[in-house]
């Protein structure tokens, strides 16, 4: 039997390299979609003012980095429905923008139609960054 040159165990350990890369990812983001919200503790408690507040902050924006699982207390400003996905967006007293949009995760539609607009709800999400809005994805009723 040939041993292998060293151009040969190059391409043998950069292609172990590869599969254990392809397996590290394919449990990250396994692991990432099967969290369980309604039992996720989260990293912060905040009203929406002091969120937003808290955004438009040059340093304070630093505590909220993506993926931080956070649980917001504020007004309904609005529910909809629009391309089979249920969003609630949370008022920000005296202010028109930003808001705080938080996309629902699945089964979470019977809690949230026994609420309308100006109700105050807690809700419980993963924050995925700030464009004009702050985005929250995954997000459950905490406390009704």
């Amino acid at each position: 039997m040939r041993s292998l040159t060293s151009k040969n165990r190059l391409i043998l350990w950069m292609a172990v390299g590869l599969l254990i890369l392809g397996i590290c990812i394919v449990w990250f983001i396994a692991s990432a979609k099967s969290m369980d919200m309604a039992n996720a503790e989260p990293e912060l408690y905040m009203s929406a003012n002091d969120l937003v507040d808290l955004l438009e902050k040059k340093d304070g924006a630093g505590l909220l980095s993506a993926e931080k699982v956070i649980e917001i207390t504020g007004a309904i400003k609005e529910i909809n429905k629009k391309n089979n996905r249920l969003t609630v967006i949370l008022h920000v007293q005296g202010k028109e923008h930003p808001s705080i949009i938080c996309d629902m995760m699945e089964g979470q539609e019977n809690l949230i139609k026994e609420f309308e607009p100006t109700d105050t709800l807690v809700i419980k999400g993963v924050f995925k960054g700030i464009l004009k809005d702050a985005i929250f994805l995954n997000c459950v009723v905490s406390h009704e």
